[in-house]
């Protein structure tokens, strides 16, 4: 998944922070339906590429859709085959699940969250 963003902020060597608008499920038409306001929100990215505070950059976030299908899609795959043998393992498989997903965002937390990559600088500031 890729995504424009404007760089608010150099870090560290590699890193640096982008603003992202945050696109709603009815895919930002919200004139038309006059629903949600949704803000930009900051996150870290690597950047290959060389860029300034300003710039507004392509980037790249391909974990979304991994890290959304273990979220929801692990701990309820676990309740189903567990309750295919008993209904009290359906019940742990669910919390085996949910545990495992908490294991995961600790760990993505530990390493800094960073899933999103600078691909391209698309305007200069």
């Amino acid at each position: 998944m890729t995504q424009t963003a404007k760089v608010v902020k150099l870090k560290g060597p590699g890193l640096c922070e982008v603003r992202v608008r945050r696109v709603p499920a009815c895919g930002g038409e919200c004139a038309a339906c006059g629903g949600c306001e949704m803000p930009d929100i900051d996150i870290l990215a690597f950047r290959t590429e060389k860029v300034r505070e300003g710039d507004t950059v392509l980037i790249e976030n391909a974990k979304t859709l991994r890290l959304a299908a273990l979220v929801f899609l692990l701990p309820l795959l676990l309740f189903f085959t567990g309750t295919v043998f008993h209904p009290v393992a359906g019940g742990a498989g669910l919390l085996v699940g949910i545990g495992v997903v908490l294991g995961v965002n600790r760990f993505l937390q530990k390493r800094g969250g960073v899933t999103a990559k600078v691909v391209a600088v698309l305007e200069r500031r």
